[in-house]
């Protein structure tokens, strides 16, 4: 019993859920009253393609539908839908390094920055498309940019939690 506890504990997405956990509580409480240009700044989007940096394209993208699924049980929008988006963007973040061999520390703020950005209009896109009139003006550029300058300086430190918590699992002997 005591066994199964252990393995729990030590698997990475658990890990990774205590820690998108954290992350939601600072999204939906500081961040929702901290709006610099009337722009809700976005961490689970940064979460997101955090580890799909860190670890690649599949585990970004499966990191990343988990953490859009946590985002979705507290927003307004269809379910799922969040979690389709932030699954494309740690797909996106982590797909990187097939054309990167060895990413320097700038560039890998940039692509924190350049995947944030890229997920909320994303986001924005995928709520016109569940039928949300309105949504898609010339603010979501100021939100993707706004959004893009704020995650990259909390770009490498999100990085190096994720590269923490998604540790590939050591071979038992």
């Amino acid at each position: 019993m005591i066994e199964r506890i252990v393995a729990i504990a030590e698997n990475a997405y658990t890990r990774l859920f205590l820690i998108a956990l954290l992350f939601l509580a600072l999204q939906t409480t500081i961040l929702n009253e901290l709006r610099p240009f009337d722009v809700s700044l976005e961490i689970m989007v940064l979460l997101a393609a955090s580890v799909g940096l860190a670890r690649g394209s599949e585990v970004g993208a499966i990191a990343g539908f988990m953490i859009g699924l946590m985002y979705d049980m507290v927003l307004t929008t269809p379910l799922g839908l969040g979690a389709a988006v932030f699954g494309i963007v740690g797909y996106l973040a982590g797909s990187v390094h097939s054309f990167v061999h060895e990413p320097t520390w700038w560039s890998r703020v940039l692509l924190g920055a350049g995947a944030s950005g890229v997920g909320m209009v994303l986001m924005a896109g995928a709520i016109a498309l569940v039928g949300t009139d309105g949504i898609f003006t010339t603010k979501v550029l100021t939100i993707a940019l706004v959004v893009a300058v704020f995650n990259a300086v909390f770009s490498l430190p999100t990085e190096r939690l994720c590269r923490w918590a998604m540790v590939k699992e050591k071979a038992v002997r």
